[in-house]
């Protein structure tokens, strides 16, 4: 391995530490320790980065977080997907219908990317916003994606992530995870109230491809004091028509569910 390749493996490694939701800044120190590499090596390549605005040093703590470059990157992908094009007008017109959020990802390396998301701030105002990495445990979109992948697939993700208990309605037991989600396969769509966050409810179907593949999801979410749990669930059937629309868009021909 020539020396530039491994600087750029270690790159990947540092920039790869900052793929979490949890993460906000890091020291050189704390990189160091982490990948097991030298101080001076992680500061040369931050500073060198720094420049072109893919990191940012906190003047006040010292440490590095992601900076604009990055964020501009991650827009410029999820634009240029050719299956949200496809998406957009859907979750457009389920927001302004049940005046709720809508949004759609996938699954990246073992944790949610929203990829699109319209996102409701009051009955006539639609912000448009693409998300970020959420937690796979918790969310709609994550247990409908971790539902419907192969049991070895899903074995090493749930031994690979931290299963963090965000709320006391966090599902965090890998056995009992596995068994909601064979009732989320067996149902169609997955559920999550207050599991990721203590004010909102959210459910969530699957997108297939013309294999039958599950590729993405789509979700609604509200806050608890607009829907009551039932209210929510009378949304389910709506959803989970739309989600096969769209797969049949996709070339599924079967039914769904």
């Amino acid at each position: 391995m020539t020396q530039k390749y491994k600087t750029l493996k270690d790159l990947a490694r540092i920039i790869s530490l900052f793929n979490d939701i949890e993460v906000g800044e890091l020291g050189v120190a704390e990189i160091s320790r982490e990948l097991t590499l030298a101080p001076s090596k992680v500061s040369r390549m931050l500073k060198t980065f720094e420049d072109d605005d893919f990191f940012e040093q906190n003047p006040d703590t010292g440490k590095y977080r992601l900076g604009p470059r990055f964020f501009e990157l991650g827009l410029a992908y999820a634009y240029q997907l050719p299956m949200r094009k496809l998406m957009r007008p859907h979750i457009e017109q389920l927001a302004e219908q049940l005046k709720m959020t809508v949004s759609w990802g996938i699954i990246n390396q073992n944790r949610v990317i929203v990829l699109d998301r319209i996102q409701m701030m009051g009955l006539d105002l639609l912000a448009h916003r693409i998300g970020t990495n959420l937690p796979i445990h918790s969310t709609s979109i994550g247990k409908v994606l971790l539902a419907h992948l192969p049991e070895e697939e899903l074995d090493q993700i749930l031994r690979s992530i931290k299963l963090v208990k965000y709320t006391k309605q966090t599902v965090v037991d890998p056995k009992l995870i596995k068994k909601n989600l064979t009732l989320i396969r067996e149902k169609g769509y997955a559920h999550d109230e207050r599991e990721t966050a203590e004010n909102t409810i959210c459910i969530a179907a699957p997108i297939r491809d013309g294999t039958g593949a599950v590729i993405a999801a789509i979700n609604l979410t509200d806050v608890i004091s607009n829907k009551s749990s039932d209210q929510m669930m009378e949304q389910v059937p709506l959803l989970k028509d739309r989600a096969l629309f769209i797969s049949r868009q996709l070339g599924y021909e079967k039914n769904l569910y």
